[in-house]
């Protein structure tokens, strides 16, 4: 019945081998049958024209599958797997085209059974998945390169050490460029010469040479990359133009790319990347390097800033330093009538008392009844010099110059020697001092002798604000800030007016007359006090008197930075 709906159709019948003919023949996907032993049987043109033959027959003729592939364990194992007929199996693998050229390839493998189920052999089917693959190898390379490129980041952000993160950047690079030598370059200050930071992957005799060691701005290719500010690739040292290429090529490099480091559109310096393999640079791998540039430069441009912010601040301590000297030399003429004058007074007792026991030796009044006398003369005497030499103590413990000595001390004691060197002037001036130190005050971590400094130069100016004599009050207490002692310098004198109070600290300003003063007094003041941590404070009524708060950090209380002792011989007050 079949047979003569068929013949009534008038359709003829199409073999199974004619059909399978017609898939080999136009397929688009590359079609190998071989046979269980491997020996390729049957190929369709499109796995010739895939693999680069003329035709099928010269593809399969004589030659066994596994040959066709670069890694010919994969097939046989996947093959191996695949035996029971029927089997089917799917895999990515590189396929060897004649000239040699790796294919990437999609395989699926099928194993074909006989009438008995016996193993005939192998179809392959070959899909060329090389641009897909290209794609998912590029896409991974990207990756990588924006995990380096961010990691990178971070290192160049995390320390102001400049060859650590250089070196580290460097690291970084290496590892998705093997067999390579990096180096990086800065330029120097005048930008005239490049000078070698950083480097990895070179050998010492290549290294050591002058030339790659500092080189001039627009010197062979590494110095035109900065003079002209721009990326020279070299594919081939035995094609390039460069007065060391002699030099480069015994090395064994053979090709480089040259990256100007860049910071605000201004060259700072050079990254040069080197290959010992037949490497190429790719746009997408000299993009990588300009971006990996960009933050290289950055990170130099902020160490170059940082050192020189180093620079300036030392240079400002130096400055402060010489105002602290120049003050204390300035307090010091201002003490000198007061201290000459209470060092005659003592001098005039032992000088008067000298000149009677003269007289007394002379009229030969020396005798037993006036031994008790003689005693007490002497005693004066020696009480009159002993005061002259705490004087002239306190008066060179004051004006020496030494090296910063950070220890603890009382504060107490700190204002008991300042008050000791205008107590006399006090006195000669009328005028009445009040000093009262809260018992039990905790240490304080300063310099002995730069806080006295600075207490003396807000007593003197109280001294001098009150020409009509008055009240000065020094006092010490723990004050209303956790963890700082509070000295309060008063005084009942003319006041400062309220306009002039946001000034007073700057360097040269003064209300007094310029014979007067220079106006570095309160400046110095208040340079002291803040680089120990501690801050002051001003209140001040025209007519009424004006009062110092000076907070000063406890040994016990908030953590602050202090200058590093120097060398503390004959430093101690």
């Amino acid at each position: 019945m079949n047979q003569r709906a068929s013949r009534s159709s008038g359709q003829p019948r199409v073999s199974l081998e004619r059909v399978a003919r017609s898939l080999l023949q136009w397929s688009r996907d590359g079609i190998l049958v071989c046979d269980p032993s491997g020996r390729v049987t049957m190929a369709n043109p499109a796995a010739a024209e895939l693999l680069g033959y003329q035709s099928a027959e010269e593809l399969y003729k004589g030659r066994r599958v596994q040959e066709l592939f670069q890694n010919p364990q994969e097939v046989e194992s996947v093959r191996l797997k695949a035996e029971p007929p029927g089997s089917v199996r799917e895999f990515h693998a590189f396929l060897k085209g004649k000239e040699g050229v790796a294919l990437g390839t999609r395989v699926t493998l099928a194993a074909i059974g006989g009438v008995k189920g016996k193993l005939q052999g192998h179809v392959l089917i070959l899909r060329d998945v090389s641009q897909e693959m290209k794609a998912r190898q590029e896409l991974h390379q990207q990756s990588a390169r924006l995990a380096t490129l961010s990691s990178i980041a971070t290192t160049l952000t995390s320390s102001l050490e400049l060859k650590e993160v250089l070196e580290s950047t460097i690291d970084e690079i290496l590892k998705l460029l093997h067999g390579a030598s990096i180096r990086i370059y800065m330029l120097d200050t005048k930008g005239e010469w490049l000078n070698l930071a950083a480097w990895k992957g070179a050998s010492n005799r290549f290294i050591d040479r002058p030339h790659f060691q500092r080189r001039r701005v627009g010197d062979g290719l590494l110095g035109k990359t900065v003079l002209h500010r721009r990326t020279i690739v070299v594919d081939n040292f035995l094609r390039a133009e460069d007065p060391y290429v002699e030099d480069i090529m015994e090395e064994g490099l053979v090709s480089s790319v040259y990256i100007p480091l860049l910071a605000k559109d201004k060259a700072v310096g050079a990254l040069c990347v080197s290959s010992y393999t037949e490497f190429r640079f790719s746009t997408d791998f000299v993009d990588f390097l300009t971006a990996v540039g960009n933050q290289i430069g950055v990170a130099i441009e902020n160490a170059n800033l940082y050192e020189g912010l180093k620079e300036a601040y030392q240079e400002l301590r130096n400055t402060q330093e010489q105002l602290i000297r120049t003050e204390k030399l300035a307090s010091l003429g201002k003490l000198a009538a007061t201290i000459a004058h209470e060092i005659n007074n003592p001098l005039s007792v032992v000088l008067t008392y000298t000149k009677l026991m003269k007289n007394m030796l002379q009229r030969g009044a020396f005798t037993p009844k006036r031994l008790s006398d003689i005693s007490r003369f002497l005693g004066t005497m020696e009480s009159e010099t002993a005061r002259c030499g705490e004087i002239v103590r306190n008066l060179l413990a004051f004006a020496r110059h030494s090296t910063l000595n950070i220890a603890e001390h009382r504060i107490e004691e700190i204002i008991q020697r300042t008050v000791a060197l205008i107590d006399h002037d006090l006195e000669m001036k009328e005028m009445r001092l009040r000093c009262a130190c809260e018992p039990e005050l905790p240490l304080v971590r300063c310099d002995f002798r730069q806080i006295q400094q600075a207490f003396l130069n807000l007593m003197i100016n109280a001294v001098e604000a009150m020409e009509k004599g008055g009240l000065l009050s020094v006092e010490a207490q723990k004050g209303d800030r956790e963890g700082f002692v509070m000295v309060k310098v008063k005084d009942t004198g003319c006041g400062i007016p309220e306009e002039n109070l946001s000034q007073i600290f700057e360097p040269f300003f003064s209300t007094k007359e310029e014979a007067k003063g220079v106006g570095l007094g309160l400046a110095v003041v208040y340079g002291i006090i803040t680089r120990h941590g501690g801050s002051i404070e001003v209140e001040s009524r025209v007519g009424e008197g004006t009062t110092f708060r000076v907070y000063l950090p406890c040994v016990n209380g908030p953590q602050t930075t202090l200058p590093k002792n120097g060398n503390q011989e004959g430093d101690v007050p």
